[in-house]
């Protein structure tokens, strides 16, 4: 039987069996793989906490008809400090939730995986009332959905830009107006992240600009995916 080794993000687990688990993972070289844990939910498994959500790995992998098995894991990062801060964990979790909803299985994806890795350990290191909506607005342009803020997305004209429409992927001016409204500093602030000023937008401290932000970051996601993104929830959308 095959085997091979890669480094990967858990992005979920779930029950398989008596006691084994399977575990999605976002691995560099081979996209998304599913990996079944044995044993892992016995309370003497060695690798029981290495496989939990966000844990960056290395992983040592036996080929299998349907499923694969993990033969080894060895820790990374664990990046604890998500672990401890509800937001951050509430904010990394929603990451790799919508890696988890974008990506194919078997497709390679260094450009994701790349993605998320880095998002994980920025907001673990720091963390940024924007970091969330920074994260969203650039898988939503690696994914071919990059959000058209120069111009009217219904006119092409340049100008004031007052609305944005989720389905359309884009701001409107005055006379094209649909969807929700936006200010121009929320404009400003997602040029600032999808114009290579990243580190700048992530400077930004809590505002009604930054939650109008996150808002629309939220909303754009997940018209994107058609569902909602359960790690959010219902108390973030009221905010």
């Amino acid at each position: 039987m095959s085997t091979y080794r890669d480094n990967a993000v858990v992005l979920r687990s779930y029950k398989f069996g008596e006691a084994d688990r399977v575990v999605v993972l976002l691995t560099e070289q081979h996209g998304k793989v599913r990996a079944v844990a044995r044993g892992v939910r016995k309370t003497k498994s060695s690798i029981g906490a290495r496989v939990e959500p966000m844990s960056h790995v290395d992983v040592s992998f036996r080929k299998g008809k349907d499923l694969d098995t993990i033969d080894q894991v060895k820790l990374i990062h664990a990046h604890s400090h998500l672990r401890e801060d509800f937001d951050k964990l509430r904010q990394g979790l929603s990451m790799v939730e919508a890696i988890d909803k974008v990506t194919p299985d078997r497709e390679a994806v260094p450009h994701l995986y790349e993605l998320l890795t880095r998002a994980l350990h920025a907001l673990n290191d720091n963390g940024s009332p924007l970091m969330l909506s920074a994260f969203f607005l650039r898988l939503l342009s690696v994914e071919g959905q990059h959000p058209q803020l120069d111009v009217c997305v219904g006119c092409g004209e340049q100008g004031e830009l007052v609305s944005f429409d989720f389905q359309e992927g884009g701001a409107h001016c005055s006379s094209c107006r649909v969807g929700m409204s936006v200010s121009k500093a929320a404009i400003d602030v997602m040029r600032m992240i999808l114009g290579g000023r990243m580190n700048e937008a992530l400077t930004l401290e809590e505002s009604p600009v930054v939650h109008e932000v996150n808002q629309l970051s939220m909303e754009a996601m997940e018209v994107h995916l058609e569902r909602r993104l359960r790690s959010l929830g219902v108390f973030d959308r009221h905010l």
